[in-house]
Formats: C-alpha cells, structure tokens, sequence
C-alpha cells in the first residue's frame, strides 16, 4: 500500500449489486482488508461475502466501527438512507454516485467523500479495473487523500471532481455508454427480421467507435444524414416496424441535418 493506505487498511462495503461487486473484487485483489457486506437484501450480502471471502453483515449499524472506509455502493436513491444508518466510524465515508452531491454524505458524516468511477459495471462481467477513470471529493484534504489514494490503488487514473463536474460526467456516461446500447437493442430486432444475428454489426460498431476516437466524432460521422440523403433517409423509416424506432431514427436524423445540412430542413 502507502503510508496513507496501510497494510491493515479495513473497508466496509453497503450494497452488493454491480458496483459493489466489481469494485470489491477489484479491493480484495489489490490486498485490502474486507471487514464485510452490508445489503438491504441478506441473500444479496451472503452471496458478495462469499466471494469476497468476508462477513456478511445482517444490517448497516454492524458495520465495524474502527474501518477505515465506508463505501456505499448503492442506488443514487439509496444513498442519503444508507448514509443515516452507518454508524460513526474512525475513518471516511464515501459514495460512489455520480449524481448525488457530496454535501448528502457530509451533513451526516464528518469524513466524507466521493469516489466515482466512470464505467459501466455488471456482476458477473470481468472488467479491468485499472483502467476505469475515478474522479474523487472529499470534504478535507486529508480525507480527499485517503479517497485518492484507494482510488490510485485500483486504478491508473484518479482526478478531482466536485458535483457539478460529476453531474455532467454522469450525462456523459448515458450518452456515450447507455444510449448506444439501448440502440444496439434496437438493431438487433431489425437484424432479426433478416435473420441476421446482432454480430453482424459488431466489425462495424468497433470500426465506428475506434474511428471515433481517433479522428472525433464530427469528421468521423458517416451515412444519409451525413450526406443529406433525405430520399435514403424517407424510405429506412418508413422500413421500421417499430414506433419507438422510427422517433428515435427520426429525431437523430433531423438532428443530424441541422448540423451538416440546415438547408435541407423545413
């Protein structure tokens, strides 16, 4: 560890969905001490207890008073809930939400914090912890040190972030990461009235994304919107069966011609 991360370092864990999961596991390989699993469901705290090789906790005020950082991985909802019934530990309090403000946890907590990582996380989905962006608050500087170095310790970005800067980060993630998803959903349904399965866009979707990055998305944007293609663009939706399908088309489609082609719009 560090000197301010020490061997002995003790964490508790409320929750036991994705996030929980995936950063515990991450936490355990990295040689931290898991003092337990707390969850409003007991099933779901056994379950991440085990694989964490930890107790699980029949309910939040057992959380061990001498941990050095609680973290609450729960709904953005939950949060100000869970955050009542932690008792007063030695160490620091912190949520992993990009949308709940710090101030939720420092009205209660003295040593509060958040450590939000930037990723889409599944239980059962392994992913590389280390390269998933945390961005860090804290209410002092000697806590905000205690969040950065924990993130530091998982991951090979850390940046500070306040509620605001979050707030958009949590947009950003939705827009990038959510919705692209949602529309991955969308084409499987129209590649299967083809009989075709969603892989077979799956060269285009990674060509698209990595040119994306490389080149940015204006210049990267290709297809009849990009060219002003209305004849094209008229007759893919009305191939849509689906009502949800030909808004969404629609609207991304006008959007598209209002930034290349203004002219072509009524």
């Amino acid at each position: 560890m560090n000197d301010i991360i020490p061997e002995n370092f003790k964490i508790a864990i409320v929750g036991a969905g994705n996030v929980a999961t995936r950063l515990g596991l991450a936490a355990k390989e990295k040689g931290f001490r898991i003092a337990g699993v707390a969850s409003r469901t007991v099933s779901s705290a056994k379950a991440l207890a085990e694989r964490l090789s930890c107790p699980a906790l029949a309910d939040i005020s057992e959380i061990p008073v001498d941990c050095d950082l609680v973290l609450i991985a729960t709904t953005d909802t939950a949060v100000a809930g869970v955050a009542a019934a932690i008792p007063p530990v030695k160490g620091i309090v912190a949520h992993t939400s990009g949308s709940v403000p710090l101030e939720t946890l420092a009205a209660i907590h003295e040593r509060a914090a958040v450590i939000y990582p930037l990723q889409t996380f599944s239980r059962d989905v392994e992913v590389d912890v280390s390269e998933v962006p945390f961005f860090t608050e804290a209410t002092d500087a000697g806590t905000l040190a205690v969040a950065d170095s924990f993130a530091q310790t998982l991951s090979r970005t850390c940046s500070h972030a306040d509620s605001a800067i979050r707030a958009k980060l949590h947009v950003a993630g939705v827009l990038s990461s959510n919705f692209p998803i949602y529309l991955l959903g969308m084409t499987e349904k129209v590649l299967a009235e083809a009989g075709l399965p969603l892989s077979t866009v799956h060269p285009l979707v990674k060509a698209s994304i990595s040119k994306a990055f490389e080149v940015g998305p204006h210049d990267a944007l290709t297809g009849p919107a990009r060219r002003g293609d209305v004849k094209v663009l008229n007759k893919q939706l009305s191939s849509l069966s689906d009502p949800a399908a030909k808004a969404i088309y629609e609207a991304i489609s006008d959007a598209i011609l209002k930034e290349y082609h203004q002219n072509l719009l009524p």
